[in-house]
């Protein structure tokens, strides 16, 4: 993903759904807990972006921060942390859309006839989808 598409990071936590989304160009940033947005900013030029937040985990709210930094290499991704009880979890980027998903790797040619058996016999044992 460019640095001129949105670029959205997720993960589910504690039975909660934490989505950080930067806008094109990397000029905001926003932290969403379970779809609504509880903290945006303006992204610094140079610098890692901070957004805190808390979810409420049996009646009792729970702090946490995200971490956003800036991409190593032009057009790369940036790294996102979810930072919570002492424990850092890393966020994985999600596309936005179906036409941003990343197509499936090809399943590389067999070897040998023996391989091509094994495929073969194991296609024939799965059962229709």
């Amino acid at each position: 993903m460019g640095t001129g598409a949105d670029q959205r990071f997720h993960l589910d936590q504690d039975g909660h759904s934490i989505t950080v989304v930067r806008s094109s160009g990397g000029r905001r940033t926003e932290l969403l807990v379970d779809g609504r947005v509880v903290a945006a900013t303006r992204t610094p030029r140079h610098a890692p972006t901070e957004l805190g937040g808390e979810f409420t985990e049996g009646g009792v709210p729970r702090r946490f921060t995200v971490r956003v930094g800036r991409a190593d290499i032009p057009g790369g991704e940036p790294l996102c942390t979810l930072e919570t009880g002492g424990q850092s979890y890393l966020m994985p980027v999600l596309p936005l859309t179906p036409a941003e998903q990343w197509p499936a790797e090809p399943t590389p040619s067999p070897r040998t006839p023996a391989e091509m058996w094994a495929r073969w016999r194991e296609h024939r044992r799965r059962p229709p989808v």
